[in-house]
């Protein structure tokens, strides 16, 4: 009985000091998230009914303190790459993103990116790092159709949203996409489709891809990304231009536009078509080596090659490439991309089949 009461009063005092002994449990760490700020609406400032705001005022570090409980969500670190109206987006600016985005790659200790954007060019921005980006971890485009000084600004919100999609695990593999009012977009569908109302973005041809509701991101599919199908070199970009076509465009307008360029996209009526004086000078710059692009001026639908059953007016017989379901401008990123190395138009054809629609 002596020999226990022993222990049992060496064990009463040792046990501060084991009690310091054993390590402290440690709760999970939160994923990390790097926000790539560039300025846009989402960072504008200016009256309270959002009329006569500028764009690109506010800092990354504000937006972010803006969004209520986000250290809750994610360990976050941000970077203000630019500070512009997305008006003024650049292939300098893209270059830095994607730069920052391969680091971000490499980090162990992120889960994903979000960038924020200007909503004019946003789908631009995030179709071209679609294009070049590792889909291992996720990048998250988003923006605002209100200034951060409005009332009831939506971008506190969507900010949330992104971040909320870019740390979730079941955005792992999924690459770029683009996040707004709740929503998630595929980069290649996505289009802004109204000046000023909160829901602006859609993707007419398909959908969103998923929707942030209930605090965390729901996607509709399985990640399918593949590997980025192009690598960004360090020469600049062949220049690429669009032709908006129209009733009683000639050719000799083709010609201006088209001076000097790789690759002409032309945004078409209807299926992608053009007059005929048009017609004549596109297949007299695809002969001459320009690569021409058909697509749809109204930004939606599948515009598909056209064989010689159409005679004249087919894409066999005038050495044009359908864009399928690209509108002009990211036909334009496509082709600018693609023209840093040599390629036939056959081969720009599959291109633009593969990338340009659903499941390519």
């Amino acid at each position: 009985m002596a020999e226990q009461l022993r222990r049992a009063a060496l064990l009463l005092a040792l046990w501060p000091a084991m009690a310091l002994a054993q390590p402290n449990p440690q709760p999970n760490p939160l994923p990390g998230v790097r926000v790539l700020a560039t300025g846009g609406t989402i960072a504008g400032a200016g009256r309270a009914d959002s009329v006569g705001y500028r764009a690109g005022q506010v800092s990354a570090a504000d937006l972010i303190a803006a969004v209520p409980g986000v250290e809750r969500i994610a360990s976050i670190s941000s970077e203000q790459i630019a500070n512009i109206g997305s008006a003024d987006m650049d292939e300098a600016i893209w270059r830095t993103l994607h730069a920052r985005i391969l680091a971000a790659a490499a980090d162990p200790a992120l889960a994903g990116v979000v960038i924020t954007h200007g909503t004019d060019t946003m789908e631009e921005t995030a179709f071209f790092l679609s294009l070049l980006a590792p889909v291992a971890k996720p990048v998250v485009l988003v923006g605002s159709m209100r200034p951060s000084t409005a009332v009831s600004a939506d971008g506190p919100h969507n900010l949330m949203d992104a971040i909320r999609v870019a740390a979730a695990p079941a955005a792992a593999g999924r690459g770029v996409m683009l996040v707004m009012n709740d929503q998630i977009f595929d980069p290649r569908f996505v289009t802004k489709l109204d000046m000023r109302q909160l829901n602006a973005f859609g993707a007419p041809a398909t959908g969103p891809i998923g929707h942030v509701q209930q605090l965390q991101p729901q996607f509709f599919a399985a990640a399918s990304a593949g590997p980025a199908p192009f690598s960004l070199g360090p020469a600049p970009l062949p220049r690429v231009v669009i032709a908006y076509a129209h009733a009683g465009m000639t050719g000799d307008d083709l010609d201006r536009i088209a001076a000097g360029a790789r690759g002409v996209v032309i945004a078409g009526p209807g299926a992608g078509s053009m007059p005929s004086s048009v017609r004549r000078a596109a297949r007299a710059l695809a002969a001459a080596g320009v690569a021409v692009v058909r697509t749809a001026r109204q930004g939606s639908g599948d515009i598909w090659r056209s064989d010689s059953a159409a005679g004249d007016a087919s894409d066999d017989a005038n050495g044009t490439i359908a864009g399928r379901m690209l509108t002009p401008a990211k036909a334009r990123i496509l082709l600018m991309l693609a023209l840093q190395q040599p390629r036939s138009p056959a081969a720009l054809q599959a291109l633009f089949d593969r990338l340009g629609t659903p499941g390519g």
